[in-house]
């Protein structure tokens, strides 16, 4: 009873393909899982077999302007009213029970809530694996471009009908120092890929907002029950932990939300891996993601599902529920490079940025030792500590010198282990002086680990570069040396 290569008007009458999976026996009307996708249904063919044996139907959709589907795409446009389309069309199918479950990762994530959103009456629930809801919030970070993901997601994914899957290795296999092409926005020229959308959404910047943006208040009252799926080392790692607490949020009683995040990146725990770049965290670290996700969506259809969460902290051994019971803990950093808890007497020092040789990025749990010889850093570190630590939250309180420029003020706290490896533990970018909420994570650390915090003024390529001339970082190509300088650093923890 599969039916593949179906055809069917989006709202406007625009063509869109789709496939449809159903178990062999429909003896009766059964539930539908749907995912709407840019990258692909044929990707999901496997993924179709596995609901269909569990008892689900499933149906996968290009979305418009890809793959077999009719029109543009220009992203974040035309989902909420094709996905209404789709539901529609699955409700009166025979072997439909009217129930609809949203499911997908990265922008199909976003396509899973906006069918959610405009059809709740349908959408009994959504699996959600770390959902990238829009442009402007996952192009930019504290108001700076993601360089490096930019350029990677744009050259394979956007501006064209079809994914060009290897095309950011290709490129920059063959011109390693692309990255730093300046200005930022003449990048396509430079490696001769034709990107028209590429610049637009640099000029666009962090404050655009899409006209169909799925709203806080819309999740908010959203009557689904949601399973947050997401990794501390995915970059959309905020977005799992903002649908955790929000959907459903206005409700009383509240639709059942459970959250799973792991030691994982943006493909999760569906590697099999238990090391993430320099990094083992065990097989602990590994999850059913598949099985979880099926006994779940059983317990929704049931009525029986609950509100929970399982959650391995990197560097810990046991599934914990999020810590509620927490304790500030707060550290100075000295101009001795030790951090602790008495304040500081003298201001703490300075360095250079220089855009010609900036400190460079690292990927996530690579080992950050060899970073310590350059002297375009401020480090800061505790003694070994005499017992284990878990924390939930970091932020960072800056005093800053605002030199004359553009700068970025890079503040990152990391584990040094008690056999000398340095790992990023989570991070943050500030434009000053102030308060600076560091990146999402629970991490435990060992009796025998340091922490370590660390302000440096650059990350690149991860972030576009600060020129240090005052003009814009995106659209210029002269660039200075700047000399920062700090004169008082302290870390705040909320410890469990």
């Amino acid at each position: 009873m599969n039916r593949y290569n179906l055809r069917l008007p989006g709202w406007d009458g625009t063509p869109l393909a789709l496939d449809v999976h159903l178990p062999d026996a429909v003896v009766r009307p059964v539930p539908t899982v749907v995912t709407r996708t840019p990258y692909g249904r044929g990707h999901h063919l496997a993924e179709g077999v596995g609901w269909a044996r569990r008892g689900f139907a499933y149906v996968v959709q290009d979305v418009r302007g890809r793959y077999d589907s009719d029109g543009v795409w220009e992203c974040y446009r035309n989902e909420r009213g094709d996905g209404a389309a789709l539901a529609d069309w699955i409700r009166a199918q025979e072997w439909s029970d009217g129930r609809l479950i949203g499911y997908g990762g990265s922008y199909s994530g976003y396509t899973a809530w906006a069918l959610a959103v405009e059809r709740p009456e349908v959408v009994a629930a959504v699996v959600s694996m770390g959902p990238s809801m829009a442009l402007y919030r996952t192009k930019f970070e504290n108001g700076v471009l993601r360089l490096a993901e930019h350029a990677a997601w744009w050259l394979e994914r956007a501006d064209g009908r079809v994914s060009r899957d290897g095309l950011t290795a290709l490129l920059l296999g063959t011109d390693p120092g692309a990255l730093a092409h300046l200005p930022v926005t003449g990048l396509p020229d430079r490696i001769g890929v034709s990107l028209p959308g590429w610049a637009d959404v640099v000029r666009d910047g962090p404050c655009h907002q899409p006209k169909e943006e799925i709203t806080e208040r819309e999740l908010a009252s959203l009557p689904t029950a949601g399973l947050h799926i997401g990794g501390w080392y995915d970059l959309l790692i905020e977005e799992t932990l903002a649908h955790w607490r929000t959907v459903g949020s206005a409700l009383t009683p509240r639709p059942p939300q459970q959250l799973v995040i792991g030691p994982w990146g943006h493909d999760l725990a569906f590697t099999g891996r238990t090391r993430y770049a320099d990094r083992d965290h065990g097989a602990h670290s590994l999850l059913d993601l598949g099985a979880l996700q099926v006994a779940w969506l059983r317990d929704c259809l049931d009525g029986t599902a609950r509100a929970g969460e399982q959650i391995l902290p990197i560097g810990g051994t046991t599934w914990l529920s999020w810590p509620s019971d927490t304790t500030e803990r707060v550290l100075h950093a000295h101009p001795d490079g030790s951090l602790r808890p008495s304040q500081p007497d003298a201001t703490l020092g300075g360095f250079v940025h220089d855009p010609a040789d900036p400190r460079p990025s690292l990927a996530p749990a690579t080992d950050r030792k060899a970073l310590d010889e350059r002297p375009d850093a401020l480090r800061y570190a505790t003694p070994p500590l005499p017992a284990a630590l878990t924390f939930t939250a970091a932020e960072a309180h800056l005093d800053v010198a605002a030199p004359i420029g553009d700068v970025d003020w890079i503040v990152r706290l990391t584990e040094h282990t008690a056999d000398g490896q340095v790992f990023e533990l989570t991070r943050g970018r500030s434009g000053g002086s102030g308060r600076l909420v560091l990146s999402p994570v629970v991490s435990t650390l060992p009796a025998g680990s340091r922490l370590r915090l660390e302000i440096a003024g650059s990350d690149f390529p991860r972030l576009a570069l600060a020129l240090g001339t005052g003009a814009d970082r995106y659209t210029t190509t002269a660039t200075a040396p700047v000399r920062q300088s700090v004169r008082a650093l302290r870390l705040v923890l909320e410890t469990s």
